[in-house]
């Protein structure tokens, strides 16, 4: 399966064509930043718990993520980052959120987190009760990392499992 997420770039544009017209801001790469030449596009796969940062053909960055717990889903489909604080706190929960990344109206983000590397593995392979309240969970260290990366604009697609070979 590892390597079916190297299919994810071209799926993920078949499927989403449809979605192309809200979605239509290409990403300019930083000063400083890997470059792969083309749109930057972050995908999740709740079911791995894994974040891969892709710049057109180019796999930038593969991080572990924390989702969704069962009732706070983190919810397939296709998104895109409107909205960026560097420093932010939940209203909701309260919650310190460095490093945030909204792409959902009610409140999903990417964002850093407290023992999101542990958290990650124990909902992938122990309990899904350990996870997020639907977010997107990074270490702060690779929450600034996608912060700085991922401009305004950029597409997020989450799935929740990765696509097969064939």
């Amino acid at each position: 399966m590892a390597n079916a997420i190297h299919l994810l770039p071209a799926l993920t544009l078949a499927w989403s064509i449809s979605f192309a017209a809200d979605e239509s801001a290409d990403a300019v790469a930083e000063e400083g930043t890997p470059s792969g030449g083309g749109a930057k596009i972050i995908y999740v796969v709740t079911e791995d718990q894994k974040l891969f940062a892709w710049e057109g053909n180019q796999l930038v960055y593969e991080f572990d993520v924390v989702t969704g717990r069962p009732g706070k889903e983190t919810v397939p489909g296709v998104f895109h980052v409107f909205r960026k604080h560097k420093d932010y706190t939940s209203k909701t929960y309260g919650s310190e959120m460095p490093y945030t990344m909204f792409f959902s109206e009610d409140g999903k983000a990417i964002h850093g987190t407290g023992w999101a590397t542990l958290r990650s593995y124990m909902h992938a392979y122990i309990t899904e009760h350990v996870g997020s309240m639907g977010c997107v969970g990074l270490t702060e260290d690779n929450a600034e990392t996608m912060f700085a990366w991922a401009p305004v604009g950029t597409r997020i697609v989450i799935v929740e499992e990765e696509p097969d070979e064939e």
